[in-house]
């Protein structure tokens, strides 16, 4: 179900210490070889005894040092030397251990380095060139010109575009990152009041409900409406999101009780603080059972739970810096955040938890009532390491090694750009800047209201600059999955949903069944790549090969054509009403589902589309089809 970095990092955190605590040295070593030329990159490992050590390091005092003395990371070594030469040339770093129960105290150590300018390169002369005799020309015929064919005509577009309307174009760009779509009631809404008044209201409105049952198709039918017309569409966006970040699938908890615990949780903390999901989450019933905590214990705990909120939920396989960049080695290669050791001591730590049931001390089966219980007898009360070199002393209790845990993720440097990189593409854009990811993250870890607040990150989303720019670059936005992208389309249709039952086994087709992702990563990795364009990534890709990407055209044809109708019933009639003119249609078309977006090359290949047929039903069709299924629908910019 997961994957383990396999190349380890040996530091502090990751080697148990030998030897007796009176006896411990400590020392910092560098690969610095004489003076450091300004600029450059040198390596800094802790040691006490001999043995690679976490420490947190100081540059002439300084924690992490600054642009005047060079900056070091605590976390791989690295140090980067200032770009101009400090009046004092001789550097003093100190490494400090962080306290350790076999230690028993913290320890320090320091060394110096001398700092230099950069050499100059001196250019090394280029000689004269010898001549070389000259031969004789022979006379050769003038090639015969190849006359150059003139371009082919571009036809204009399809009649008159009207002026764009740049207030809808920006209420219409956040609705579509905001919403499951665009509807001309919210557009009017946030063009008489603004943005930051429409997020606002948004935020006020309670959440909609979310039915208790065992009746799996009672509980897809309910979340599926709420997503396709619920008043809190920024609340169920968020959800949306969430339920892709903490996955649990039907293919493990197959009835509807086994799943309504995990997404009232999430509905219920999706503008509150992630400090309170994630423990939420990880005492939830459902997620006890898809990943095991429920009923893991000594002496052999289950490690699922512990792998998987380690990578999928809060920090990732790899260090991260607060612009979402990969931390690397000396040698280049990422630094994993946890090794198997870890998981192992996570798992430990976690152990001792059953679910709600008749027996107040032991164990009990499978419930859903209610969150994970403590069991200490079932618990681990041995020393585990967690990540940093943090260490939960032996004899605690299972909630006491929970809170440990819940902690040391929570605080952990990965958790800021993590997310904030993990909702900046599932809302904005799969490409966001490094200034972007940075710019959230520090809400996220240092923002008004405290770490780890939702609101404010999902604010901080929305209205940075890099996503309210009403013409975005070539790189930016993301591809609709397909529940966005079909659920787009009615919404700014204004298409009446009645019974969307049998539309599941469609979209399972389309691999995005709701409450049934394939694996605990998801219905596409967050970190698919573009097809052709490795440089950039695009997660939704993973579910538009050119197979996928005609069976989705053909979902949304049997929806405006009518075939679908007593599933989601799309009235097209006022396009119809204005299909003998072609141009009429076409601005109709493009003011409905592209804000007036079309382009001249759409424009043209609908209009020719649509002047092959005489019929007012089909061209209105045609038209409607084509957008819908156009790169400028399909991508969300």
């Amino acid at each position: 179900m997961s994957f383990l970095p396999t190349r380890i990092w040996p530091v502090a955190c990751l080697l148990s210490l030998s030897g007796s605590v009176w006896a411990a040295t400590a020392t910092v070593e560098s690969t610095a070889r004489g003076p450091v030329a300004l600029g450059s990159k040198v390596w800094f490992l802790g040691k006490v005894d001999g043995q690679g050590v976490y420490m947190n390091f100081a540059v002439n005092g300084v924690p992490g040092g600054n642009a005047t003395y060079g900056k070091l990371n605590s976390q791989n070594g690295e140090y980067i030397a200032p770009s101009v030469l400090p009046s004092n040339v001789v550097i003093t770093i100190t490494g400090t251990t962080t306290k350790d129960a076999k230690l028993g105290a913290n320890l320090s150590a320091s060394t110096t380095l001398t700092l230099k300018k950069a050499a100059t390169p001196t250019p090394t002369p280029t000689p004269s060139p010898t001549p070389e005799p000259t031969p004789s020309p022979t006379p050769t015929p003038a090639p015969t010109p190849t006359p150059t064919p003139a371009p082919a005509p571009v036809p204009p577009p399809i009649g008159q575009q009207p002026a764009p309307d740049a207030a809808k174009i920006s209420a219409v760009r956040l609705l579509e990152q905001a919403t499951f779509g665009a509807t001309p009631a919210d557009v009017a809404a946030i063009k008489a009041n603004g943005q930051a008044a429409w997020l606002k209201q948004q935020f006020a409105l309670p959440a909609s409900a979310v039915p208790v049952t065992t009746d799996m198709k009672l509980l897809q039918n309910t979340w599926y409406k709420n997503m396709a017309t619920g008043p809190d569409q920024l609340r169920q966006r968020m959800i949306f999101a969430l339920s892709q970040l903490f996955v649990i699938s039907a293919d493990k908890n197959p009835y509807a009780n086994e799943i309504q615990p995990w997404l009232t949780t999430i509905s219920n903390n999706a503008f509150g603080n992630f400090n309170t999901l994630l423990r939420e989450m990880t005492l939830n019933p459902s997620m006890g059972k898809y990943l095991d905590l429920g009923n893991s214990i000594t002496p052999s705990p289950n490690e699922n739970y512990a792998r998987e909120v380690m990578q999928l939920f809060t920090l990732g396989p790899v260090l991260l810096n607060q612009d979402g960049s990969v931390q690397t080695d000396r040698n280049g290669d990422p630094i994993p955040t946890y090794d198997q050791a870890r998981i192992s001591d996570f798992a430990r730590a976690l152990s001792g938890w059953t679910y709600a049931g008749s027996s107040a001390t032991g164990i009990n089966w499978e419930s859903f009532t209610g969150p994970l219980q403590p069991r200490d007898k079932f618990h681990d009360k041995g020393s585990k390491t967690l990540l940093l070199g943090a260490v939960l002393p032996a004899g605690q209790t299972a909630v006491q090694d929970m809170d440990g845990v819940m902690q040391n993720l929570f605080q952990h440097p990965n958790l800021p750009p993590f997310i904030a990189t993990r909702l900046i593409r599932a809302f904005v854009t799969s490409n966001p800047s490094p200034a972007y990811i940075t710019r959230v993250a520090d809400v996220f870890a240092y923002g008004a209201a405290g770490r780890g607040d939702l609101q404010a990150t999902l604010t901080a989303v929305l209205t940075d600059p890099e996503a309210r720019q009403d013409q975005p670059g070539a790189t930016q936005g993301h591809l609709k999955d397909p529940m966005l992208q079909s659920i787009g389309l009615f919404r700014t249709l204004g298409a009446s949903v009645t019974d969307p039952t049998n539309l599941f086994w469609d979209y399972f087709l389309l691999g995005q069944k709701i409450t049934a992702a394939p694996s605990v990563f998801n219905f596409y990795s967050p970190m698919t790549r573009l097809p052709g364009s490795p440089q950039y990534y695009g997660p939704e890709f993973q579910l538009y090969a050119p197979s996928l990407a005609v069976a989705r055209a053909n979902f949304l044809y049997k929806f405006i054509s009518g075939e679908y109708k007593s599933m989601v019933n799309v009235d097209i009639t006022p396009f119809v009403s204005v299909a003998g003119n072609a141009t009429t249609l076409i601005n109709l078309v493009d003011a409905t589902l592209l804000a007036g977006r079309m382009s001249a090359t759409a424009r043209q290949a609908i209009g020719t589309a649509v002047n092959a047929s005489t019929d007012p039903r089909q061209r209105a069709i045609s038209a409607l089809y084509l957008a819908a299924i156009s790169a400028e629908f399909a991508v969300a910019q």
